[in-house]
C-alpha cells in the first residue's frame, strides 16, 4: 500500500524493503549529516532525526522560515543555511 500524501521512509538499498515510514512530515528536502537526517519541510520547519534504519527518531524541530520554502538548503561547518521568499537564515547546529 502506498500512502496518498508525502512520506519520509527508510528502505534497504539492496532489496527495497521498507524499514520505517513517517507520514507526519510534509514535502521536504533531506540531507544526512553527522549521523542525523536534516529535514527542511516546505512549511519552513527544520527537523533533526537520528539516521537509523530501526525507527524514525526525531531529536528536535524548529520553525526557522515561512511557509513557502522551495530552495535547497546547504550545510557548511556545522551551519545550516536555508531561505524562503523573504529571508535567508543560518542555524548553528554545532553543540555548545
Amino acid at each position: 500500500d502506498f500512502p496518498t500524501g508525502p512520506v519520509v521512509r527508510c528502505a534497504a538499498f539492496a532489496t527495497g524493503e521498507v524499514k520505517w515510514s513517517s507520514p507526519a512530515i510534509k514535502p521536504a528536502n533531506v540531507m544526512l549529516a553527522d549521523g542525523h537526517l536534516l529535514i527542511l519541510c516546505e512549511t519552513g520547519q527544520l527537523i533533526r532525526a537520528k539516521a537509523t534504519s530501526d525507527e524514525f527518531m526525531m531529536v528536535n524541530r524548529a520553525q526557522i522560515l515561512g511557509t513557502t520554502v522551495r530552495a535547497y538548503p546547504a550545510l557548511a561547518d556545522g551551519r545550516f543555511y536555508a531561505r524562503d521568499k523573504q529571508r535567508l537564515v543560518c542555524v548553528d547546529l554545532n553543540p555548545q
